[in-house]
């Protein structure tokens, strides 16, 4: 469980039972803590993927994205931009990628129905995938009914 106090003007605290941080929304959005939390899962499963192979070095992940200009915003797409090196081969460094993008991160998994989700991958400093596509936006099922596709007003288009 997360839990959010208001301390004064824009300043709230968040606990999670086991730590405590201050958020200045006027510094650090809830948009740029939703886009690090869903970047900070992925980059989490990349490292901890590549370990069999050895340690990651150099690994930095950025997140482009975008978001419709009328409310609720919802966010549309996504980029994942990930960047390290390593010992293994291209193939298994785009392998740990897309098992988080597509398998692993329940963060990102979760935003898949409604946004387009793109990565490039640069291992050792070669560009082995750009802004290539994970298949987003497939209808799942839950409870033996299928979904349908929401306009983000919570009425089925």
């Amino acid at each position: 469980m997360i839990k959010i106090r208001h301390i004064n003007n824009h300043i709230y605290e968040a606990t999670n039972g086991k730590d405590i941080i201050i958020i200045d929304p006027k510094k650090y959005t809830p948009v740029d803590m939703f886009i690090t939390g869903l970047a900070n899962c992925s980059a989490y499963d990349v490292v901890e993927l590549s370990k069999a192979k050895g340690e990651i070095e150099n690994f930095t992940l950025e997140v482009e994205y975008k978001r419709k200009e009328i409310y609720p915003k919802i966010f549309t797409e996504f980029h994942f931009i990930y960047s390290f090196n390593s010992k293994a081969d291209n193939m298994t460094a785009r392998r740990w990628v897309l098992s988080s993008l597509e398998t692993y991160c329940s963060t990102i998994n979760t935003v898949r129905n409604t946004s387009k989700i793109y990565y490039t991958i640069k291992h050792n400093g070669e560009t082995i995938a750009f802004k290539e596509s994970i298949l987003s936006g497939q209808t799942h099922k839950h409870n033996n009914e299928d979904f349908e596709e929401d306009d983000g007003f919570g009425c089925i288009a």
